[in-house]
């Protein structure tokens, strides 16, 4: 027996000096944590298609208030928003304020496209489903809205 507890002392240093190298948390089965670790976009210089081109997937969908994605992204979210009047990324000043949407979402355990809607909590009417990797460069124009009418969006399949 005695030979046996220096074996098994070692296993135990062997298993705890292992669960330190990996960091709590490291691993998340929670897809909205999982997107939280994103890169983030902040070139105003660039339009819709040039920062698609050189951010690729960044996990957020950007609004902006002009069109082409013009300025900085008044909004940007990997989450749902159910009010863009408060709480949320989008807030105070974003309600009804969207000209332009780039999607540069992704998801690996679920839906990468966003829906806008007209009212907050997701009600009122459907604007539209921005794909993952598209941009809406003028939302009254291409599709038929006025602009500045979203509220709030969430992420779905289209």
């Amino acid at each position: 027996m005695r030979t046996l507890k220096p074996v098994l002392a070692a296993a135990a240093f062997s298993a705890a000096a292992v669960g330190v190298m990996i960091p709590a948390g490291s691993a998340s089965a929670d897809p909205v944590a999982a997107r939280t670790e994103v890169r983030d976009v902040s070139a105003q210089e660039l339009n819709c298609d040039e920062t698609k081109a050189r951010y690729g997937s960044t996990g957020k969908v950007y609004m902006y208030n002009g069109t082409n994605c013009a300025g900085s992204a008044m909004c940007k979210d990997y989450n749902n928003d159910s009010n863009y009047a408060s709480g949320g990324s989008c807030t105070g000043s974003d309600n009804n304020a969207t000209s332009s949407v780039l999607n540069l979402g992704w998801n690996t355990s679920g839906p990468d496209d966003v829906r806008l809607y007209t009212k907050t909590g997701y009600n009122g009417d459907n604007i539209g489903c921005v794909f993952r990797g598209t941009a809406w460069h003028d939302v009254g124009a291409a599709h038929g809205w006025k602009d500045n009418t979203a509220s709030s969006h969430r992420w779905e399949s289209c």
